[in-house]
């Protein structure tokens, strides 16, 4: 069994998260905002390395220049009261995996 395989349940609870409403609404949009700071950001960035160097390259370091949105958005999930830091932590590798087939795949056509 892979990380993927053992993320997916819980990425899939995140996926859940992202589309339902809270019970009290306070969190959500702060999750939702967080979700769409972080894709600007690595289309953002993915879109101006990717016309300096290869697809994968460009992935790469849209990734790494855009951890602190990344990380916003990760402890925006932690603090829902269906998600804790560790669910956060156990899938965070097969969310950066997603992401990164996101970009390489067309970005905003797609959700992530």
């Amino acid at each position: 069994m892979t990380i993927r395989d053992r993320a997916l349940p819980a990425l899939c609870l995140l996926a859940t998260l992202m589309s339902a409403p809270c019970a009290s609404g306070a969190e959500q949009p702060g999750v939702a905002d967080r979700h769409g700071t972080w894709r600007a950001c690595l289309h953002r960035n993915f879109t101006l390395q990717v016309a300096l160097s290869s697809r994968i390259i460009a992935a790469d370091s849209a990734l790494r220049t855009c951890r602190p949105s990344e990380q916003a958005y990760l402890t925006a999930l932690s603090a829902s009261p269906l998600v804790d830091g560790d669910d956060v932590a156990r899938v965070r590798p097969a969310l950066l995996l997603r992401a990164k087939g996101w970009l390489l795949d067309g970005g905003p056509q797609r959700p992530l």
